[in-house]
């Protein structure tokens, strides 16, 4: 494929959708090189409004903001747009871009509309005092999922329905419609290339295998450094050299910190850190409702199943990072509070992952590899989920197979229940 290919995201249908975010700055994070600045581009030539990029990465930028802190407003004024589109590119590596934005918004809001790109530090800011609420809305814009590769995002899923009887509802429709013949096709070459759009595009090996090899040294040596005070790079370059191969297992802080001869809570710090880097993310286990006692520990997957080891490892890091980003984008939506967890009870019972909305479960899904046969956490479920048991579904690495069982229980292949998802 053509490495500058453009493919349609998902956030394109809600984040500038008037009705969700009025007038409101649209602050969009994500990840390194996940297509924010094309996105934004993009978004721009759309509204005729081409020129009014500007990346505060650029010294002529930096230096026309310093000469005229309204250096933007002729050029908008100019293109004779009635509600022209500014894009501000990694304005948060800026001193006091906090006020920088507050200013601009509350003297240009009423006439003009504002489009923020950035990472890790664009939606670190939330967590401590904000002068720009009520000024912004914000997006993640998160890797490709499966029918954005296909170059046909979603615009619902079936886990936007409102409660868990309508998601069975919705769920047994989505399923019943047929299935795109380039699913199967789409669906490994994501599983080989990664859901981040250069590799995916390239669709090349070797470039691959370098693409990602840089890709962790220039999050740990460079966009680390950008949002902490960290020094010990190497220790943290070695965490996440530890972490494939603790992919589906809960995360032992003591045993961890043991072998990185760290302590405990720098080890957490640093897990905290790769999340806001979205590097890694936690599935936290889930406690409503059950009898018996729980493990506290949280698993971590990667963003980029890439770097999980291959076989069923892998499989679960996909199914898990598909099913964080429908929930962090339902959330995003206004649809609800989505989160993801997973079950394991003392005596080893346990279901991969349970998707809740509003603290309710609403979907529980196991993933299997080499075994098409139900199993039993999920024929059984409903001891952990007295009164509302959540639909489930067993995706398993064989295609072709979607069976029917009882208690709206779903055996099919993981790449047409990725299919289902945002």
């Amino acid at each position: 494929m053509d490495s500058q290919t453009h493919l349609p995201r998902s956030i394109e249908n809600y984040a500038f959708d008037e009705a969700l975010v009025g007038r409101h700055m649209v602050f969009i994070a994500g990840p390194r090189q996940v297509g924010k600045t094309r996105l934004a581009r993009r978004r721009l030539t759309q509204a005729g409004c081409s020129p009014l990029y500007f990346n505060w990465d650029d010294p002529l930028t930096r230096r026309s903001y310093l000469q005229d802190p309204r250096f933007f407003e002729s050029p908008a004024r100019s293109i004779e747009h009635p509600d022209p589109w500014i894009v501000f590119d990694e304005i948060h590596k800026r001193p006091r871009w906090r006020d920088i934005l507050k200013g601009i918004y509350d003297s240009f809001g009423s006439e003009f509309r504002f489009l923020i790109t950035g990472s890790a530090r664009l939606d670190l800011f939330r967590r401590s005092g904000d002068a720009l609420v009520g000024r912004y809305s914000l997006f993640h814009m998160l890797p490709l999922s499966l029918s954005e590769a296909m170059g046909s995002p979603r615009h619902s899923c079936f886990l936007a329905a409102s409660g868990p009887e309508a998601v069975v509802t919705a769920l047994s429709q989505e399923i019943e419609a047929k299935s795109s013949a380039h699913t199967k096709d789409a669906f490994q070459d994501l599983l080989r290339f990664g859901p981040f759009p250069e590799p995916f595009l390239r669709q090349n090996d070797r470039f691959s295998r370098i693409w990602h090899r840089d890709y962790i040294s220039l999050m740990v040596r460079e966009e680390l450094r950008d949002i902490s005070r960290v020094v010990e790079l190497d220790k943290i370059e070695n965490l996440v050299m530890l972490l494939p191969s603790r992919i589906s297992s809960p995360l032992s802080m003591p045993n961890l910190a043991g072998e990185l001869e760290a302590a405990h809570t720098t080890v957490k710090k640093w897990l905290g850190q790769l999340r806001r880097l979205y590097l890694i993310f936690p599935v936290s286990p889930w406690h409503k409702k059950v009898s018996r006692g729980l493990k506290k520990e949280k698993k971590w997957y990667f963003l980029d199943w890439t770097y999980a080891p291959e076989g069923g490892s892998r499989l679960e890091n996909m199914a898990a990072a598909a099913l964080y980003r429908t929930c962090l984008m339902l959330t995003d939506m206004g649809m609800g509070d989505y989160s993801l967890h997973y079950l394991r009870t003392l005596d080893r019972k346990e279901i991969d992952f349970i998707v809740c909305r509003d603290q309710r479960p609403v979907l529980a899904v196991e993933v299997k590899s080499g075994d098409i046969s139900l199993a039993n956490s999920l024929a059984h479920r409903e001891k952990w989920f007295p009164g509302h048991m959540p639909a489930a579904i067993q995706a398993v690495d064989q295609p072709g197979i979607l069976q029917k069982h009882p208690n709206n229980t779903w055996v099919m292949s993981l790449h047409r229940m990725l299919d289902l998802l945002l």
